[in-house]
């Protein structure tokens, strides 16, 4: 019935802007995607490589494009893993199909575990060697660069989910017109979202480009927690805060006119000290004090647990110690495990659950120091 209210030459109802009969007419009479061929896409997609140093730097680009790790591999992973092995959520296709779309932490090698086609040997060397090859003092530069590496990755990510629509568009071949109705529905508002989110990175990545071009990381502010060994749940990730550890909104999502602000989290191993760092640059202010200033204003006994279950609600990019995985009660693994679904469920509304209170307590190393840099949440150590 739906047939009949569109011409066969009319453009496709679905918004492709192709012609009715060239898209979605008979489109029930398709033959299915391959999981084969989804998986190729995924593949494709997730494996392309792109130098993400400022436009300007690219005649020094090498071309040589690496899988650079977002986690340090040497000091950082290697100091969790189990015979060469961490645990983390494996992202691709055949990962997601075959655990059917549930969180499961796997074995990861840490030659692959955290790694993205993110920067060419040339500007992953010299743009991160002040974190790669020198202690972690906290100095803005560092702090920077903590930022910009989370940033980075996301970046890519993004961009790589909106190279996927084509994808997802053909995901309702050979479904029933009510099925291929919401599938397209689903598209057209994750499509929206998508787009939305590269802006909101595209606004942020000026603000990057311009201090690395500049050499001038006055941007930069951070908050620091250093522990005595490596943190055993390791990070590295952006995200938009909507809630602060009060369980206060602190910005609004679904306002698509609004660049939204950006937080970086990273904790790693300098070889010294374990770091987790939330970072974030000057034009990320308004919502990043606030939603930092209610984490320093709870009990000091309760940053620890909160920051756990805070990098397992809001980001997929963890990396987790097999012994010290093993070591939590079945409890506990279930508390992250929920909070970690909750992270990647897209039927799941926004909310502060397991951000405002310690659900419960963890083993980790001792919290040696908590420093803060930059203003006006205060002044550099």
């Amino acid at each position: 019935m739906y047939d009949k209210k569109i011409g066969r030459n009319d453009p496709c109802w679905c918004g492709s802007q192709i012609k009715y009969k060239k898209c979605h007419l008979f489109r029930d009479k398709q033959e299915p995607m391959k999981h084969w061929e989804i998986n190729r896409e995924f593949n494709n997609v997730n494996s392309r490589k792109k130098c993400s140093c400022p436009d300007s730097f690219n005649e020094s680009c090498t071309g040589n494009v690496i899988r650079a790790h977002t986690v340090p591999k040497t000091s950082s992973l290697k100091a969790i893993s189990d015979a060469g092995h961490v645990l983390g959520l494996k992202m691709s296709y055949e990962a997601i199909r075959k655990n059917r779309g549930r969180p499961l932490l796997e074995k990861i090698g840490i030659n692959h575990a955290s790694t993205f086609n993110g920067f060419c040997k040339y500007h992953d060397d010299v743009i991160f060697a002040p974190l790669e090859k020198e202690s972690f003092v906290a100095s803005q530069k560092q702090c920077f660069l903590l930022a910009y590496r989370a940033f980075a990755r996301e970046y890519y990510a993004i961009v790589g989910a909106q190279e996927l629509s084509t994808l997802r568009h053909g995901a309702d071949k050979g479904k029933h017109i009510e099925a291929q109705f919401d599938i397209q529905m689903n598209n057209f508002l994750y499509e929206l979202g998508n787009r939305a989110a590269i802006e909101d990175l595209n606004y942020h990545k000026s603000y990057f480009d311009s201090a690395l071009e500049n050499d001038d990381f006055s941007t930069a502010r951070a908050v620091i927690f250093t522990f005595d060994e490596a943190p055993p749940v390791m990070v590295c990730g952006g995200t938009n805060p909507d809630f602060d550890f009060d369980g206060n909104p602190v910005q609004d999502l679904m306002d698509l006119m609004k660049r939204t602000d950006n937080l970086s989290v990273t904790s790693y191993y300098d070889g010294e000290k374990g770091i987790i760092a939330f970072s974030w640059l000057e034009n990320s202010d308004e919502t990043c004090c606030k939603v930092m200033s209610s984490l320093l204003h709870k009990d000091r006994e309760e940053y620890v647990p909160i920051i756990i279950q805070y990098m397992f609600k809001n980001f997929e990019n963890v990396f987790v110690s097999p012994k010290w995985w093993e070591s939590e009660s079945e409890t506990n693994r279930k508390i992250l495990m929920k909070l970690f679904g909750d992270n990647i469920s897209t039927n799941i509304s926004p909310n502060a659950n397991g951000i405002t209170k310690p659900l419960s307590v963890y083993n980790f190393p001792q919290l040696r120091d908590v420093i803060t840099v930059g203003s006006p949440l205060s002044t550099e150590p």
